[in-house]
Formats: structure tokens, C-alpha cells, sequence
């Protein structure tokens, strides 16, 4: 991690005397890019938390898991090439990418268990997953190679991105209930629809990534493109459970942990005219965190812990966008 953002780091600061030299006056701007575009997105997010810090009594005390959840979803991207005269084939790419998405549908559940290995369950309710927005930042930079006479381009980028997955539970239906199992003197929901439920649950990746770009010209209007991406994250995350009142508001707990995260691309683009390109482009997220720190935060202004055992986020897009060239 230090190695890596050390490197980030020099890399901008070569840019800056680059782009500050009276070389890169006489630079040739090789082409820069703004694409918008919109489209759709599935994605599901689970967390799960056992009885103690050592991860036991029991091993998985309480599990969440939204599900199908359908998303609008906005994005707009830009890239920046610049090389040198001496060097034909070889230019600093320089790209940065911002998503909103909207949670139109969705499903949630939550799950507890007195027992090891998700046994005995006591309390399970099933609700809704809709509302809540998701936010996707992203910046790199790297060198990019033109090859076989400028049809294949290769990039090897280094960059930082921040992710945000802002979750909602509503619409409360109680599914599984039994009194007899529960581990402390309280007792769960009666079975049935509950009103008033408006519980959040607001998540935060960042942090350092190494990656790829692929782009192929087979013609002269068509490119098909890939990329890959592997991000080293920390991860952060903090709920209100509004209808737990002995818990407190607005922050009823929270969650620490160490997480890394897979980002997998593929595109197919087709030039309109010189200047303006349409793409459909297809993305895929799979981000893991684990073995981290859940933290409770009592009405009374009392603190208990336990161990987050695991985090998962993934998710899938296609999206459709319309670029300028210059």
C-alpha cells in the first residue's frame, strides 16, 4: 500500500512538471474525450457479524443480504492523451470516471441465529430494498502503448477511486419467529407486517489501484475494448436501525475493515464521425472485505463489539454512452 501510493504520487508529480516544461508546450495533445451516458445495473450487498471479537458464540450471529436491487444508473468519464514528438507510439493516459445510480427495486433480508454454522434462526424478517444511491469515483494514469501499426493500444494505470453504496430497509414483514431460541431477554418481531420501518445502512470503499486498458481497432469505425482493475480498500460503513430503541440515532453502529475489490470491463465502440463515437459498454464489481471490527452504539451511551466476519458487493451494468473526440 505505501509502495503503491508512492508511486501514485510520483506519477502526478511528473505530470505537473511535464505539463510546467517548455517541452510540453511544444507538445502534441493527442486527442481528449467526454463521454455521458446512462444505463442499468443489478447488484447485491451482504454482511454478516458473529457473537464476540473472536468470532464466536455463535460464528454468525446476524446476517444482512440485499438483493436485486435495479439501478439507474448515470455516468460520465473523460481521458486525456499526451506524448511526445520523439515518440510516436508511447502517450500518458490520464482518464477519470463519476457514476450516480439510483435504487429503483430491491429486496432485503435480516437474518439471526443462536447456532454455529446458521443454525437456529430466530428471527428473520423479509423487506423491502428499494430507495437509497450508489456513488462511483474513480481517477488514473499511466503509460499507453500503440502497437501493430496503431491498431492495439495497451495502458498500464495506476489510480484511486471511492465507492459509495447507500442502502435503505422498508416495508418491515416478520417471516420467522421464535421466542424459545432467542439469546437474550428480548423477543423478536410477531410475524407480520411491522410499520414505521426506515432503517439505513451507508457504505464506504477507497483507496489505491493497479490496472489495465485494452482497446483493438479491427476498423476504422469499429474498437472493441477491455480492461481490469485490482483496488486495495478500506472500508468503512455506519447504520441507523430506526426502530431499535436501544440502540442509538443516528448512528447505531458501525464497521471497520480491510477490503480489496475486482473490476472487470468490456466495451464495444463504434465512431459516428471523426469527432463523436456511441458505445455500449459492460462493467463487473466484485468487492470483498473481512474479518474487521462491528461496533454497537447503545441509547444509554453504552459500547459493545464483535467481529464483522465478511462484507460482499457486487454488481453488474451495461451502460449505453455517447462520447466527443477532439
Amino acid at each position: 500500500m505505501p509502495l503503491l501510493r508512492h508511486f501514485v504520487l510520483t506519477g502526478l508529480a511528473s505530470l505537473c512538471l511535464f505539463l510546467g516544461s517548455g517541452t510540453a508546450r511544444a507538445e502534441l495533445l493527442r486527442e481528449t474525450g467526454l463521454s455521458l451516458g446512462s444505463g442499468y445495473r443489478r447488484a447485491e450487498l451482504s454482511w454478516n457479524i458473529a457473537g464476540n471479537r473472536q468470532g464466536t458464540n455463535p460464528d454468525v450471529l446476524s446476517e444482512l443480504e440485499w438483493k436485486n436491487l435495479d439501478i439507474f444508473q448515470a455516468q460520465a468519464e473523460s481521458h486525456l492523451r499526451l506524448g511526445l514528438h520523439q515518440f510516436p507510439n508511447l502517450s500518458l493516459l490520464i482518464k477519470g470516471s463519476l457514476s450516480w445510480g439510483w435504487i429503483v427495486a430491491g429486496n432485503n433480508r435480516d437474518s439471526d441465529y443462536a447456532g454455529d454454522g446458521r443454525t437456529l434462526e430466530f428471527s428473520r424478517s423479509e423487506n423491502s430494498g428499494k430507495g437509497g444511491d450508489l456513488l462511483d469515483l474513480s481517477v488514473a494514469l499511466g503509460p499507453q502503448l500503440q502497437l501493430f501499426d496503431n491498431s492495439l493500444e495497451l495502458a498500464l494505470l495506476a489510480g484511486w477511486s471511492y465507492h459509495e453504496q447507500n442502502l435503505k430497509i422498508r416495508r418491515g414483514r416478520q417471516t420467522l419467529s421464535e421466542p424459545g431460541l432467542t439469546p437474550n431477554t428480548s423477543l423478536p418481531q410477531p410475524l407480520g407486517r411491522f410499520p414505521g420501518l426506515d432503517s439505513r445502512y451507508e457504505t464506504r470503499w477507497w483507496g489505491p489501484w493497479l490496472g489495465t486498458d485494452l482497446h483493438w481497432l479491427p476498423t476504422a469505425k469499429l474498437s472493441l475494448s477491455g480492461s481490469f482493475a485490482w483496488h486495495f480498500a478500506d472500508y468503512q460503513a455506519k447504520a441507523d436501525w430506526n426502530l431499535r430503541s436501544d440502540l442509538a440515532h443516528p448512528v447505531s453502529f458501525r464497521h471497520w475493515a480491510d477490503g480489496s475489490g475486482l473490476v472487470l470491463a468490456l466495451g464495444l465502440h463504434y465512431r459516428l464521425t471523426p469527432n463523436w463515437r456511441l458505445a455500449l459498454d459492460y462493467q463487473y464489481q466484485d468487492w470483498v472485505a473481512d474479518k474487521g471490527l462491528h461496533r454497537i452504539y447503545r441509547a444509554d451511551g453504552g459500547r459493545a463489539e464483535s467481529r464483522l466476519n465478511k462484507v460482499n458487493w457486487r454488481s453488474r451494468a451495461a451502460m449505453l454512452s455517447l462520447c466527443y473526440l477532439l
